[in-house]
């Protein structure tokens, strides 16, 4: 297959589970200006630790074990045996998920006492995440599964109708019953319930009973998923665990604004999310294809340019964002969206730098920088946080994020090289940070004239990458052009 063609793939499934994401973001940022206006910047702090606690919950219970299937998943094409690999995660989650589930819901009064305010509510919304746990089993695997089969469009339906589910739940509980705090949680629950017939539906040919566990390859998934799991709780620590520590130094009120800063960063998710979901089946599926490592470089400018754009929109308009979806208590985040808009963007990059060491089947690099990384976030958190608030925990994220591409694309190269245009991409790197610098740097009182200048700045930044990459926009349009005429 040709380079034009497989770029070509690569954007089409981008684009579609950037669709996805599209859904998916969008519960954030409809619910935003809905929570903002019913709770305080303290109920808020409340939501980000609860919210942080169950995404860290969520990565452990994978165990990593969904990057172990897909590797061996696309290792065969015998569907008996891609069945058995299937079940084997399938049947490791579900017992793992119910055993923490019991676990949690007994113990929930300690994690209270250790980190939410003292009240009845708060032992009752870790309750119902326990509840919720092993049920997100069934739409993790099928959303997987439907990647792996490169079925984007019904991943997309299905992670739209979790969307929809919980933004009608959501305005249930919350809106019209004002169930306070605990109709988040309440709505969670009945999202899940609600979409695992719909997630067992899609995957009913692939689910079979426990004897499908395979002990012959379960030794090898674990060997494989093991050395990762350093780096999805390095993932954690580093993107997620910013509100444990603000709550430790600061007032509960600004652990709210960071994570309504989180909530606006995470628009730059939808192309991010979108290319990471799109990256692994895409690279695997052409990696014995004659001209694959150009298309692994050509990806890579791919990604700065695209992603990269428009994650530095978010970042430079990250103000006017809050202004029309949340109240003036809340616009104190703007600076600590645009900081952890370019976060998004090094995790995005963190998936190609990976890509030799997963050819490879060697997941000890990655899972030992993302321990490393997230050992110099907590340093970094103690030592900017008293000094800089928030913004500080959002720059300790960033710092110690950016160590895991540079470490991984030269570790990757050594397993399995590719021809990487670093030189052109740090430029255009440097350009966008330095874009969204500026609009701070220059910011008027008035709304409108700095909504001008930063417009300026961007059309200012958007010619100066186009100058630099004449050769790969031109190859861009001749690639949407012949996608026309074959369409």
């Amino acid at each position: 297959m040709s380079l034009h063609a497989n770029i070509k793939r690569l954007l089409s499934d981008s684009v579609i589970y950037g669709l996805s994401g599209v859904f998916t973001r969008f519960i954030s940022v409809f619910l935003t200006p809905i929570y903002t206006r019913i709770y305080t910047p303290e109920d808020y702090g409340v939501i980000g630790i609860l919210t942080n606690g169950y995404i860290l919950l969520s990565i452990l219970l994978v165990f990593s074990m969904d990057a172990a299937t897909a590797r061996w998943y696309f290792d065969t094409e015998s569907k008996e045996q891609r069945k058995r690999v299937i079940n084997t995660w399938i049947w490791f989650y579900l017992i793992f998920s119910l055993a923490v589930g019991v676990l949690l819901f007994v113990t929930a009064g300690f994690w209270q006492q250790q980190f939410l305010p003292e009240s009845p509510d708060s032992i009752l919304f870790i309750r119902l995440i326990s509840l919720n746990l092993p049920l997100v089993v069934w739409s993790t695997v099928a959303i997987n599964i439907l990647r792996f089969e490169l079925k984007a469009k019904k991943s997309v339906f299905l992670s739209l109708s979790q969307s929809l589910l919980l933004i009608f739940f959501n305005i249930l509980f919350v809106v019209l019953l004002r169930m306070g705090l605990q109709g988040i949680y309440w709505a969670q629950l009945a999202g899940s319930l609600l979409v695992v017939p719909l997630s067992l539906f899609f995957i009913k040919e692939w689910v079979g009973y426990p004897k499908l566990f395979s002990k012959d390859l379960f030794p090898g998934m674990l060997k494989f998923a093991f050395p990762l799991m350093p780096a999805t709780i390095g993932y954690w620590v580093i993107n997620l665990s910013g509100v444990f520590f603000i709550n430790e130094f600061l007032p509960q009120e600004k652990v709210g604004l960071y994570q309504i800063g989180i909530s606006v960063a995470s628009v730059s998710g939808l192309a991010t999310t979108a290319f990471q979901q799109a990256w692994s089946p895409f690279a695997f599926s052409i990696l014995n294809q004659p001209n694959a490592k150009q298309v692994f470089a050509f990806s890579l400018k791919v990604y700065v340019l695209l992603v990269g754009l428009f994650c530095m929109l978010i970042a430079v308009f990250a103000f006017e964002a809050l202004v029309i979806l949340t109240t003036e208590a809340y616009y104190g985040a703007a600076l600590v969206a645009s900081i952890l808009t370019f976060n998004s963007f090094l995790m995005g990059l963190s998936t190609i730098s990976g890509l030799g060491a997963t050819v490879a089947k060697k997941t000890f690099p990655l899972g030992m920088i993302n321990l490393v990384s997230a050992i110099l976030l907590i340093g970094f958190n103690f030592a900017l946080i008293p000094v800089l608030g928030i913004e500080g925990a959002a720059l300790a994220v960033c710092f110690s994020q950016l160590i895991i591409p540079c470490y991984m694309f030269w570790k990757s190269h050594q397993y399995y090289a590719i021809p990487f245009p670093f030189l052109n991409s740090i430029f255009l790197v440097l350009l966008m940070v330095g874009t969204v610098t500026l609009s701070y740097l220059f910011k008027q009182e008035n709304v409108w004239f700095n909504f001008v200048l930063k417009s300026g700045l961007v059309i200012f930044a958007l010619v100066l990458m186009g100058w630099m990459n004449k050769t790969e926009v031109s190859r861009f349009f001749e690639l949407v052009k012949k996608s026309r005429l074959v369409a």
